[in-house]
């Protein structure tokens, strides 16, 4: 009988650990800084990805786990995944689901709650594709949109939900604004809602966050009210591509929840998730960096009198003052892709961080498109 590692064996045996050290060689440390990926045409700015990653340490996990490539080791894995996250959240494995990436922990929401028709209230604009898969099972969304400062409108959420609602979908920071809520406003807000409607608070980029009256609703999880917050190893674990996100909610939430779950977590992704978990100087770096990208936007935004959201995400939301599908393709032709539309904000533009060089372009080509 085939005998499937433990994360400890693994790690030992393909020569990762040396007296409790991560290494990425026989004797050689895994540096925490990240490593840069080989310069692109045209500069990426419109996915909201971390330009800097995986760690150099997820990297090499990855590479040592085509070992287990072989073995439907995924299994094993995913527990020890669950065990993990469960720690580092404070709450049981039985609280934590994971899929291929957040996205899928959306869609299996959607299929559970509104496959039989109900309707979804949402901030908007916001993270749309819980919104969008609801659609698609024929469910109702009410869009409600931001304030002028970008933030949720929360009493205006509160009105459009009904008998007939089955979630309430806030993105926490928002994605596209980058506006982050307070738990002074979101907490009472969960607290009054999660009675008549599920709560579900997508927190992809709560990493990034230096909002000191912002927190996780996870808190509320433990508490047992009925809301399931989501995270991504897409962002500042820089794992975009190889699809590795998480819930965290009640247990019986998640006993509906996992057997609607399509597929399975890739070994190589599992393994560079737990990884990439123990890697805080690289999530530390990954946020410095993110901060001073963000520095020369917000420089550059003052100098051409542009006005912006401040965000607490991995991305920036200004204003154009043109369309956006035009200022799209200005950039594109200085070798920078920007974001795509988001409407109701048609003249407005989600961009994300770059490297410093990068940075140092984009904030060039933006001054000579602005003159």
């Amino acid at each position: 009988m085939t005998k499937v590692l433990t994360r400890r064996d693994w790690l030992r045996r393909s020569g990762l650990m040396l007296g409790g050290t991560a290494l990425v060689g026989p004797g050689v440390m895994a540096s925490s800084t990240p490593t840069a990926r080989k310069n692109r045409a045209p500069i990426r700015m419109m996915y909201n990805e971390n330009p800097y990653g995986p760690s150099r340490t997820a990297r090499m996990t990855m590479t040592r786990a085509f070992e287990e490539g072989s073995l439907y080791a995924h299994f094993e894995a995913s527990i020890e995944l669950k065990e993990m996250l469960a720690k580092k959240e404070g709450v049981s494995p039985e609280q934590i689901i994971i899929g291929s990436g957040s996205r899928e922990i959306l869609n299996v929401t959607a299929l559970h709650y509104l496959s039989d028709g109900g309707e979804v209230v949402a901030n908007y604009p916001g993270y749309e594709q819980l919104n969008r898969y609801a659609e698609n099972l024929g469910a109702k969304v009410h869009r409600i949109r931001v304030l002028d400062d970008m933030s949720p409108d929360f009493i205006g959420l509160e009105k459009a939900v009904n008998q007939n609602t089955k979630v309430i979908n806030i993105c926490n920071p928002n994605n596209p604004t980058g506006v982050a809520t307070g738990a002074p406003v979101l907490e009472p807000f969960c607290r009054k809602m999660e009675p008549q409607s599920l709560v579900f608070v997508d927190e992809a980029y709560n990493d990034y966050v230096m909002d000191k009256d912002y927190r996780s609703m996870v808190y509320l999880v433990k508490e047992g009210l009925n809301v399931i917050v989501t995270r991504t190893f897409s962002k500042i674990h820089a794992l975009a591509g190889i699809r590795v996100g998480y819930g965290v909610a009640n247990p019986e939430i998640v006993s509906k929840l996992e057997p609607l779950i399509t597929g399975t977590v890739n070994i190589l992704g599992l393994r560079a998730a737990m990884a990439s978990l123990e890697d805080d100087s690289f999530q530390e770096l990954s946020r410095e960096k993110n901060l001073e990208a963000k520095q020369t936007v917000y420089e550059v935004l003052e100098q051409t009198g542009r006005k912006y959201a401040y965000s607490e995400g991995n991305f920036i939301f200004f204003h154009t003052g043109k369309p956006i599908k035009e200022f799209q393709a200005i950039m594109e032709e200085k070798g920078i892709r920007v974001g795509r539309p988001f409407p109701p904000f048609e003249d407005w533009c989600r961009l994300s961080m770059a490297k410093p060089n990068e940075m140092r372009k984009f904030a060039k080509d933006f001054k000579d498109v602005m003159a």
